[in-house]
């Protein structure tokens, strides 16, 4: 349990450390936080931009889960959705938790581009 938790909070200072993501919470082995695309960041709060980060969130969640990369669920916290990664496989790493990581900003920036109509 105390390295679920260790990995929940190392998850939670890479989250910090990304532009890209934006954390909500960190509790036990559990750490909630969202994708933001750079160009939002300082709108964050704005209803309609709130809206468009509920949508990417939800469309990144769905792919994350159908594409078996890296499993996490979703929460709403603040009226806000975001997805909720909960450690508690004795078997997870740190790479483990890189690993996701990465792979969500990679779907991220992938779904942001198709709901914007950008062609990669």
């Amino acid at each position: 349990i105390a390295e679920d938790i260790r990995l929940s909070r190392a998850m939670a200072g890479a989250v910090r450390r990304c532009d890209e993501l934006e954390l909500m919470t960190q509790e036990l082995s559990i750490t909630t936080f969202r994708y933001v695309p750079p160009d939002l960041r300082t709108k964050v709060g704005d209803p309609t931009v709130e809206r468009d980060l509920d949508a990417l969130n939800r469309g990144l969640l769905d792919r994350l889960q159908r594409g078996g990369e890296a499993f996490v669920s979703n929460a709403v916290i603040g009226n806000r959705y975001v997805l909720r990664a909960c450690i508690v496989n004795f078997h997870t790493t740190q790479a483990d938790v890189e690993a996701t990581l990465d792979v969500v900003v990679r779907i991220g920036r992938e779904l942001d581009l198709e709901l914007r109509g950008v062609a990669p």
